[in-house]
């Protein structure tokens, strides 16, 4: 969700880069990868996420939690505020 996320905020103008450009650039020179749970285990947590609306939030802060509470990369500080794992 959050590669889909960062193509959609490049659409809104928000971000210059497309999403794999920037997904293959982060592979390339860091850890970070994305994750490979099954999407439908990701949208059941995502149940538990009552704290937002936004769907790409509720989805991006389950996916992490799903993932044995990973490290989530995010700027966004509402993410930051209910997940506290977060590296930016």
């Amino acid at each position: 969700m959050s590669y889909l996320e960062l193509e959609y905020l490049r659409e809104l103008g928000k971000t210059k880069f497309p999403a794999r450009d920037l997904l293959e650039k982060v592979s390339h020179e860091t850890n970070l990868r994305l994750c490979d749970l099954p999407f439908a285990e990701i949208a059941s947590a995502a149940l538990d996420e009552k704290w937002t609306r936004d769907p790409f939030d509720r989805l991006i802060v389950a996916n992490a939690k799903a993932n044995g509470f990973a490290w989530l990369v995010t700027a966004d500080e509402k993410i930051q505020m209910h997940y506290p794992r977060t590296v930016w």
